[in-house]
């Protein structure tokens, strides 16, 4: 039998042991689709055959519609740092529900979230409120464009920064206008030539560099050697402007990733863990920079109906001022021993797979090649990932169908242990599969 017809042969006998675990998830798209494209609304959650829909969550746990119970590692996409239903922003988003959930006007909890950033992001003078983070991008690179009256931005291949048409991933997606192409210039992560080299060139074109923290939605990929610090001094011997998008990784420390690295962006864009699950999204950075969006300067337009809505404030508060520099360091530590056991069963049963991450965030990666930039992740065999993750959804375990696993506050070792136990033994099950369909995936993991 040929190795493609082997592997149609198994996707499918775990694909139906899924379907027969989850025939309420499957009932439920089925209705969802008279209504929505084929009966999903977020194309980032959605895997083969269906995803799972959930009906509860406590903590670091959920249940589905068909009563199985998961370990949360997915935590939506690394939002939910203190888990689910936390008490103190339950309580808090039940009062202000009861007081107003949208005004015409702001209420006073948005200074106190707006104080409680500006204290946490050293490089944060002033921020500024949106729904999404991909509306923060957008509205970054508006204001960069009218800080420095130039028009061109430099991005990384495999950086995920949302929706907007410039910076969107990947760039050659149906319905991109040219014009959003030509505006954009695109080079690999971590390479610090390539960037300087078209920094330097078109200094002049250039409003600004975007780049994520880490690399997200393509693997959670490090800056190495220098990257990040690189790129703050290049662009500022230059006279471009450096957008840090620390949607993800603000959570690995007090002050983000840029505080871990010791960098100072111009601008930073934040989401996720500053609304406390509910649509946010923030743009924040240098004084001289975000005064074009004050009212008084009108130079930068940014307007939305729900920018910082009395939910979300109410709940970004509550957030923040639960999460502890302690608490953060105890959480990856969590997500380094989760690294380091699956490393360790790697390397036991002689499979060339790897894990890369920071902190609470580690990403799993099946590859005969060290995974470090868009190019190399996006190489990564995404068929055998497909198998493993639909074989720890029937251990219950709950992850991103792209490898990610995000640590949370309620979360101890034993959550850990019981996810690397599941880990072994999913990667005992599939062994036999690797070495008749990836012979080349048996050996020594790459060291990264």
């Amino acid at each position: 039998m040929s190795r493609e017809k082997l592997l149609a042969e198994i996707t499918k006998k775990y694909e139906q042991a899924y379907e027969r675990r989850t025939s309420k998830s499957r009932a439920i798209l089925e209705r969802a689709r008279r209504y929505m494209p084929g009966g999903d609304t977020r194309i980032s959650i959605w895997f083969q055959p269906y995803p799972i829909w959930i009906d509860k969550a406590q903590g670091c746990r959920f249940t589905d519609v068909d009563g199985h119970e998961y370990i949360d590692f997915h935590n939506c996409y690394t939002t939910m740092i203190l888990g689910h239903a936390n008490p103190k922003v339950v309580d808090a988003v039940r009062e202000q529900a009861a007081r107003g959930t949208a005004l015409g006007a702001l209420i006073p909890t948005v200074v106190r979230w707006a104080e409680l950033i500006c204290d946490m992001v050293e490089s944060v003078d002033k921020v500024r409120f949106t729904n999404s983070g991909s509306e923060a991008v957008m509205m970054a690179l508006r204001v960069a464009r009218g800080f420095t009256g130039k028009d061109m931005i430099l991005k990384t291949d495999g950086c995920y920064h949302g929706s907007y048409d410039p910076v969107v991933y990947p760039s050659d997606a149906t319905g991109i206008p040219r014009s959003a192409q030509g505006d954009s210039l695109i080079v690999p992560y971590n390479d610090k030539a390539a960037a300087e080299k078209a920094i330097v060139e078109n200094r002049d074109r250039l409003a600004a560099v975007i780049v994520e923290g880490a690399m997200g939605a393509t693997g959670m990929i490090p800056p190495r050697d220098g990257y990040l610090e690189f790129l703050r001094e290049v662009t500022a011997e230059n006279g471009v402007l450096f957008i840090l998008d620390e949607v993800i990784s603000l959570r690995l420390a007090i002050g983000g990733i840029q505080r871990i690295y010791g960098v100072r962006p111009d601008l930073t864009i934040m989401a996720k863990i500053i609304g406390g699950g509910y649509p946010v999204g923030a743009v924040g950075g240098r004084e001289d920079i975000m005064q074009l969006f004050s009212p008084e300067a009108r130079k930068v337009f940014h307007a939305g109906t729900l920018n910082a809505n009395p939910i979300t404030a109410t709940a970004g508060v509550a957030t923040l001022e639960q999460l502890t520099a302690e608490e953060i360091e105890r959480i990856n530590g969590l997500g380094q021993s989760f690294a380091e056991g699956v490393r360790a069963i790697f390397a036991r049963l002689n499979i060339k797979g790897q894990v890369t991450g920071i902190g609470s965030l580690q990403n799993i990666h099946f590859s005969d090649k060290p995974v470090v930039d868009g190019k190399s992740a996006q190489e990564a065999n995404k068929d055998l990932l497909h198998l493993f993750y639909l074989a720890m959804l029937e251990r219950g375990i709950f992850s991103a169908a792209r490898g990610l696993y995000a640590m949370s506050t309620p979360m101890t070792q034993k959550e850990v242990d019981t996810a690397v136990r599941a880990v072994e033994d999913v990667i005992t099950e599939l062994k036999p599969v690797i070495e008749d369909i990836w012979p080349e995936l048996v050996g020594q993991p790459a060291m990264v």
